[in-house]
């Protein structure tokens, strides 16, 4: 019995010590809590997509396959959940993309039911808009949403090619964005998110870029290019997905397909990137989903291995 204690014991050391090597032998973000595994029970997950956080650190997650968002604490606690499979109201068919207001009211791109869903913060359905079409207020499969200060929502109009505005009661306010004018000819990007700046950053996934447009839809400016393998250098990317921003302007974009996280200032100018692997191996992932958090933390969905990654920021 004494000799079970002391292993346990000396195993618990070691566990602490690799945590604490693993947050300090890596610049740019360091792994310190994952969770999440496959499955269809609360706190488990299948296929997660994107992410967000509200102003306590809360954290939801678009648990696409699963058809339902999940909300967690910072640390990964289950709180609550809601959404099934179906066409109804809050219900889901393939969700993808989720943001906040300044209220804390939840919205998500139903991807496959061609519309935007609007929930309370704990998940009573208020509000939805959208239908499978060409006119305003109507989506070919709307992907990445985000929201800028002035509580105004922006949707990626995937396959009608352009960027659809509304207002927090979901009405119609604008649109931008063609397929000649955005330049994407196979397929619209996944994510955007709002810089500090006010400007639109969106992760140009086929073209292994990043786009910068003003509110009002014009291109200001592009960077990255494609690079795959260990090697590639940072601001070169292998299908860019999820972008977030901090509260001082830096950007965090999911390099999905190099199984990393690369940060930039809020110049576009490359500061670090960092691997995403499991915490005691070095199995590749692929990072999909980002957010940051108030406290600066980094919250990461891991699309194939059905789990949660939080990092700590070390410069």
């Amino acid at each position: 019995m004494k000799r079970n204690t002391l292993i346990r014991q000396t195993l618990a050391v070691l566990y602490l010590i690799l945590v604490i090597n693993s947050v300090d032998a890596q610049t740019g973000g360091a792994l310190v809590k994952q969770w999440g595994e496959f499955g269809d029970e609360p706190g488990q997950l299948k296929f997660p997509a994107m992410i967000a956080a509200d102003n306590q650190s809360n954290i939801y997650v678009v648990d696409q396959h699963n058809q339902r968002i999940q909300k967690f604490d910072q640390n990964g606690t289950f709180i609550t959940m809601w959404g099934k499979a179906g066409k109804g109201p809050g219900e889901f068919n393939y969700p993808y993309g989720i943001v906040l207001d300044s209220k804390c009211n939840v919205y998500v791109s139903d991807m496959n039911n061609n519309r935007i869903q609007k929930f309370s913060q704990t998940g009573e359905y208020i509000s939805e808009v959208g239908s499978y079409g060409t006119d305003d207020g109507q989506f070919k499969y709307p992907y990445g949403i985000t929201i800028d200060e002035n509580d105004v929502l922006y949707v990626i109009d995937a396959f009608n090619y352009r960027i659809q505005k509304f207002s927090t009661d979901l009405k119609f306010i604008g649109k931008w964005g063609s397929q000649e004018s955005i330049g994407f000819k196979l397929y619209m990007p996944h994510e955007l998110a709002v810089l500090k700046d006010g400007n639109i950053i969106i992760s140009d996934r086929q073209n292994h870029r990043i786009s910068v447009f003003s509110k009002d839809g014009n291109l200001i400016k592009r960077f990255g290019d494609f690079g795959e393998a260990k090697d590639a250098k940072g601001s070169f990317f292998s299908e860019p997905h999820g972008v977030s921003v901090n509260d001082i302007g830096d950007v965090f974009i999911c390099d999905r397909y190099n199984f990393r996280i690369q940060k930039f200032n809020s110049n576009g100018e490359f500061v670090s990137l960092w691997l995403a692997p499991g915490l005691f191996d070095n199995s590749k992932h692929f990072p999909l989903g980002i957010t940051v958090s108030k406290d600066g933390s980094v919250f990461v969905t891991d699309h194939f291995a059905h789990c949660i990654q939080k990092y700590k920021i070390v410069e």
